[in-house]
């Protein structure tokens, strides 16, 4: 491998290859996260937030094992493990490259309740974010395609509450502070979208976006009673929302820098750009509509 090169603004040397093929052989027998966590702190390769940049990490491996340079260890199958009190199943591994129009038809499917597993251990192995149990409201969804052995899911997703006040979209909105507490359940946040490490399709990403705009208005209204009229999504600063622009999404501004729950100010968090998608033409006037009588959703978690 051509030594040195550099992924975002951090140059690899020798030295740092020779690094990571030791800490790959000698942690073989840990799962993959582990390793990429622990080449992060060693290297250092960390985000200006301190956060470990465990994506690009984790993209690095897949590259220098493709390459002969390592062999990872094999993905945990089968191994039942918890996270924030929910049952992770079997990471979803699907590799495949391919145009668009060659995968045709995607679709965007709900997660049944017996998949629920599988897309909990599949989105904390490989979101940069990980995954902690969604609370409230939410929707998670597989992103599948045709490949050669059928329907191939090559992508998940996970739309969830709102955020309760954000600065940028309340005054964008130009809702007041009751409105807002009264009708923000109708907008809907993608806090998780995930395309799989090994599946490279030029305008997935935007496609599914669009897809499943056309699909979560039924989808809320079937599992909450109710149609949402807005989405929205935070963006980590080391990207820049190409796919979501592709998708016709608006970028409204940036956050405060503060956490979900800081209602006190204290904490500062990475500033995120901010984009929104209108699910309806007349989205203000539906935004403060009464809310229909509401509705009992029935527990689908499978025995979690």
């Amino acid at each position: 491998m051509d030594v040195p090169f550099s992924i975002g603004d951090r140059e690899f040397t020798q030295a740092d290859i020779n690094l990571i093929r030791i800490t790959v052989k000698e942690f073989f027998h840990v799962s993959r996260e582990e390793i990429a966590a622990t080449i992060c702190e060693n290297l250092p390769w960390k985000a200006p937030n301190g956060r470990l940049k465990m994506e690009a990490c984790r993209k690095l491996l897949l590259e220098l094992e493709q390459k002969g340079v390592i062999t990872l260890p094999p993905l945990q199958k089968n191994k039942v493990r918890q996270v924030g009190g929910e049952r992770l199943g079997t990471v979803i591994q699907t590799r495949l490259k391919a145009k668009l129009q060659e995968v045709a038809p995607v679709t965007i499917d709900p997660v049944t309740p017996l998949e629920r597993a599988d897309w909990n251990a599949t989105m904390a192995a490989y979101h940069p974010l990980g995954y902690l149990r969604a609370i409230g409201a939410q929707q998670r969804y597989w992103i599948r395609v045709k490949g050669v052995r059928g329907r191939e899911i090559v992508g998940a997703m996970l739309f969830g509450a709102a955020a309760k006040a954000v600065a940028a979209r309340d005054k964008w909105i130009g809702w007041t502070a009751e409105e807002r507490r009264r009708y923000r359940p109708r907008i809907v946040n993608n806090n998780r979208f995930l395309i799989l490490p090994e599946v490279h399709i030029p305008h997935l990403a935007s496609h599914s976006l669009s897809l499943v705009a056309r699909r979560i208005r039924a989808d809320w209204r079937e599992r909450y009673g109710y149609e949402p009229v807005l989405l929205e999504t935070f963006v980590e600063p080391e990207y820049q929302g190409t796919c979501y622009r592709a998708a016709n999404w608006i970028k409204i501004g940036e956050t405060a820098g503060r956490g979900r729950q800081d209602a006190f100010k204290q904490y500062a968090v990475t500033v995120k750009t901010i984009w929104v998608y209108p699910l309806v033409r007349d989205w203000r006037r539906r935004l403060v509509e009464p809310f229909p009588e509401p509705v009992e959703e029935t527990l689908d978690e499978g025995g979690e």
